[in-house]
Parts: C-alpha cells; sequence; structure tokens
C-alpha cells in the first residue's frame, strides 16, 4: 500500500514540474443559456406589415413540415419582436396615433400554434422601436423614443403594463439586457452614447472609457460578464460587466482592430460564444469565451454572377443566423442588379405573351422579375412580372419569358431592362471559418424605388430589410425578404433552396396584371417557440 501511496506522490510532483513552464491564460467559459437554448425552437416566427392603416401579422412556419401552421394579428407598423418565454413572443408596434395606437402585442403558444395575442398598450406616440428580454423574465424593457423625455419602459407581461419608465439619452433604438436579468443597457442614437441600468432599483451604472463612433448595436454574453458594442463606423467594442456596483469598462478591440464597415447588427452564438459579425462583402467572426474578444477570420462573401459580358456584382451582406448544432453559419446578402435585354420575337395568344429575349447585361431573368419592355408594338409595351421561363421549349426554342397578356398577334423587336433584388445565401463552415457555398434566392422587384408600382413604404424604412434564422434541429435556414413578401427556406442537409412561403395576404391593391392582393412584407424573423 505505502508502494502506490509513493508512487502517486511521484507522479503528482512530476505533473507540476512539467507544467512550471507553461503560461497560465484565464479562459472564461460561459454557462450555456437556459433559455432562449436555441435547439429548442420548433418554429421560426416571420413578423409582417401591412401598411399604415392596417394591423400587421405574425406567420408560425413548423420547421418540421416547411409550411405555415398558425397566423395571427399584431399591431399597427410592427419593427421588432423577442422570445420571452418557452410559449411567448412579444412584438413591438410602432408610433400610431388612434384606436391602435404603440403596443406591444403578446402571442401565447399552445405548441406550434398561436393560442391568444394579447395587446399591452404603450405611452401614446412613444414610437416605441426595439424590446429586449431576460430568459423567462416576467419583465420587457422596450425603448420609446418620442416619450418626454426619451425613456425605456419597463413592462410587466404578467399584468401587461407598463410599470415603469427609465429616462434615457435621446432617440434610444437598441437595448440590451444581461441573462442574469441584473443589467440594463441602450444605445442613444441622438448623442452616440450608451446608458446602463441597475434593474434592480433602475439606478445608472458608470461607464468607464469612450468610442470613436456612435454605438447601434449590443449584445450580451451568455454568462452576464460582457456586453458587446457595434459602432457606426463597424468597429466592435465590448464592456466589462463583471463588477456588481461598476464602472463597467468600455473598450474598443485591438490588435488586431476588429471592424465591419456597413454593419448594421451582431448575431450572438450561445453554443460557440462567438460573435458573426457581416457588411459590405464581409463578415467577422469573433470568439467571444474569453476576454478581450478574440478575431477570427474575416470571412469574404462571394459576388452575385452576371449574364454577358461575363462579369459579376458585389454583394451586400445583411443578416446571419448559426445553426444550433454549431458546424455552419448562413448570411444573406443581395445586390440590385438592371438587366437589360433585346427582344427578337413576342407573340400573344389572349392570355399569355411569349417574348424571345437576348441578355445583353446585368442577371438573367428568373420568374418573379419585372421587367420593362418597349418598342413591341401596341399591347406588348409595358412593366410586367415575369411568369415563367419557357427557353428551350417546342414553343420556343430560342431564349424566352412569358407574362400574362391579353393581348393576341406578333409584336415587332424591341428592348428590355428591369432593377431587381437578387439575393443569396453564402453557407460558411463554423470549423474552418471558410465559405462551403453558396445558395441563390428567387429574385423580385426592388420595393424601395419610390415611383414604382412594387414600392412598399415599409421595405424603404425597414430596419431589417432581410433577416435570418435558423431550425433548432438545424435542419433549415429561413431568410425572409421584406420586399419579396416571404420567407426562403434552405435544406441545412444538401444546402439547397427549398421553397419559399408568402407572407400573409395584404390590405394593398392587387398589382397588374395579378387580381390577387400582394402578400404583407416580413420585417421581422425569430426562432419561436
Amino acid at each position: 500500500m505505502k508502494r502506490f501511496l509513493w508512487l502517486g506522490f511521484v507522479l503528482s510532483v512530476y505533473l507540476i514540474c512539467t507544467g512550471c513552464g507553461e503560461t497560465f491564460r484565464p479562459i472564461i467559459i460561459p454557462n450555456p443559456p437556459t433559455f432562449p437554448n436555441p435547439q429548442a425552437a420548433h418554429t421560426v416566427v416571420a413578423i409582417s406589415d401591412n401598411g399604415a392603416i392596417v394591423p400587421g401579422s405574425a406567420m408560425v412556419i413548423d420547421v418540421s413540415g416547411d409550411t405555415d401552421v398558425s397566423q395571427a394579428s399584431v399591431g399597427l407598423a410592427p419593427v421588432h419582436a423577442v422570445q420571452q418565454t418557452a410559449s411567448q413572443v412579444l412584438v413591438v408596434n410602432h408610433s400610431v396615433t388612434g384606436a391602435l395606437a404603440d403596443s406591444i402585442t403578446k402571442l401565447d403558444f399552445s405548441g406550434t400554434t398561436i393560442n391568444i395575442a394579447t395587446t399591452i398598450s404603450l405611452p401614446a406616440n412613444s414610437a416605441p422601436n426595439f424590446v429586449a428580454v431576460a430568459p423567462t423574465d416576467t419583465l420587457a424593457y422596450v425603448t420609446l423614443p418620442n416619450y418626454v423625455p426619451p425613456s425605456v419602459g419597463v413592462v410587466n407581461t404578467s399584468t401587461n403594463g407598463v410599470i415603469w419608465t427609465i429616462p434615457v439619452g435621446p432617440k434610444p433604438d437598441a437595448l440590451a439586457v444581461t441573462p442574469d436579468k441584473s443589467k440594463l443597457y441602450v444605445v442613444n442614437q441622438g448623442d452616440g452614447t450608451l446608458s446602463a441600468f441597475n434593474t434592480a432599483d433602475r439606478s445608472a451604472r458608470p461607464i468607464t472609457g469612450a468610442l470613436t463612433s456612435a454605438p447601434i448595436w449590443l449584445s450580451a454574453r451568455s454568462d452576464s460578464q460582457a456586453v458587446y458594442v457595434l459602432e457606426l463606423n463597424g468597429t466592435l467594442a465590448w464592456l466589462n460587466t463583471s463588477s456588481s456596483a461598476g464602472p463597467d469598462v468600455l473598450t474598443e478591440t485591438s490588435n488586431p482592430l476588429i471592424q465591419v464597415p456597413f454593419a448594421t447588427t451582431m448575431t450572438y452564438d450561445p453554443n460557440l460564444v462567438r460573435l458573426y459579425i457581416a457588411g459590405g462583402q464581409q463578415m467577422a467572426i469573433v470568439d467571444v469565451s474569453q476576454s478581450p474578444p478574440q478575431f477570427l477570420a474575416m470571412v469574404p462573401i462571394p459576388p452575385i454572377a452576371l449574364g454577358p459580358p461575363n462579369s459579376t456584382v458585389p454583394a451586400n451582406a445583411t443578416a446571419v443566423a448559426a445553426l444550433p448544432d454549431g458546424t455552419r453559419a448562413y448570411v444573406a446578402s443581395y445586390a440590385a442588379v438592371t438587366s437589360q435585354l433585346n427582344i427578337s420575337a413576342v407573340s400573344g395568344d389572349g392570355t399569355t405573351a411569349t417574348y424571345a429575349y437576348t441578355l445583353t447585361a446585368g442577371h438573367d431573368l428568373t420568374p418573379g422579375v419585372s421587367v420593362t419592355v418597349t418598342g413591341t408594338g401596341a399591347g406588348f409595351d409595358g412593366t410586367f412580372l415575369v411568369a415563367a421561363i419557357v427557353s428551350g421549349t417546342a414553343a420556343c426554342p430560342a431564349t424566352c419569358f412569358q407574362v400574362p397578356n391579353t393581348t393576341s398577334g406578333n409584336g415587332t423587336a424591341g428592348s428590355g431592362a428591369g432593377s431587381n433584388i437578387f439575393p443569396q445565401i453564402t453557407v460558411v463552415w463554423a470549423t474552418s471559418n471558410t465559405v462551403k457555398t453558396t445558395v441563390g434566392m428567387p429574385p423580385f422587384p426592388d420595393a424601395t424605388v419610390q415611383g414604382s408600382q412594387y414600392y412598399v413604404e415599409a421595405c424603404a424604412n425597414a430596419r431589417f430589410r432581410f433577416m435570418m434564422a435558423a431550425a433548432g434541429d438545424s435542419t433549415r435556414a429561413y431568410l425572409s425578404s421584406c420586399d419579396g413578401g416571404n420567407v426562403n427556406i434552405v435544406d441545412t442537409t444538401s444546402d439547397d433552396y427549398i421553397e419559399n412561403l408568402p407572407g400573409p395576404t395584404s390590405a394593398r391593391a392587387p398589382i397588374p396584371p395579378s387580381s390577387q392582393n400582394p402578400p404583407q412584407n416580413p420585417v421581422v424573423l425569430i426562432a419561436g417557440p
């Protein structure tokens, strides 16, 4: 027995001595969040705008069946949403006067369907634009930029009312609550400052340090020891929030400086404990499991290929979703491309017109894009939504597209042009931080062009024109498009585009030649209950 004890002592001394030459690096390994756990999401919830006088909607997509399983009305002009509990989603409805005023719509779920939609009134004309919660808390925090003075409203979602207002800086428009529910941070766009508070008594927390440009987005780490700040110039900074009494120390990243120009949001991955920051033609990947944040990679976003002449156009990265299984990230990007073509022949049978064309510049046509055709004769000129591509068929052996048109006969040669949005999703390996593939999405007319029949004010002013979300079982990635009025679905087992689901029918007038009202326009997309 003594021999074994002596052997154990010698082995212990050896291990201690062999470690003496190593440098100890303190690593923070945050506890994974108890809620919302990305792997527990069974749905994706799209919140859509329905114009200035009609309430918007929530559409619930069941991730196991790629189907719209539930819909409910929300308030006027919804602008942001968050999941509060395992069966509850909060939707912020922006400033509107009258019977349907500023509010939060509380959506209570039964399984994957919405059971009850409750309206929580907010101060009149306060223009709420952002909501944040701590996991499973009964309190929600909502920015009220038009309130006097500008404030954050504290809402009790059990009693459905505002219980306090906390004065902040001018034009607050983003929030973060630490997961331990103890601290609240606010972005003030009006003066480019941060406000910080202890949630227990709403007392101000001191912040030391400075930023080089205004803060625009916040993300709290899952262990509540750090909050990350995205600046207007794309720089990443961080707050050390580990002190109970403060001050919170604000520091910009350096060596290297982590900066992504044109980025407007960050995606926090609680499983890998990292940030994805997409903007312009790139995405930064940052390890935040330790302090300070560690830069991992800058991933270039592939451009969008054009037709002849053989060239490309830069794709603007705008949103990211991380798969809960930790294998990949999905980056949404888009480009506005003008396609130009020569029309060599056109014919109509009284129902459909067929145009033979040669692409001269831009992106090739696909169903769903709009094209303005001129010079082909009476009845065949105009702006049309392409219904189908029928190239290489018996009816059209050349390169042809079809549109609904009641004109019969043949038209003369002419020309065409169309400005459309071409979205794509870039798949990035989370292990090597390299691009796996790029998935093309169906294009659609640009809804931000004033004067166009496709113009939608909500999309022109949307903070989240495109958004990404991931299925809880990691089998699907979703891209919502305000302009397209739909949610695109990608099968992550093969990284192929499956289909898109249109938003609920809107109150907007039909866009000829269609006799149907167009869909509502998604402005928020989140993983749901």
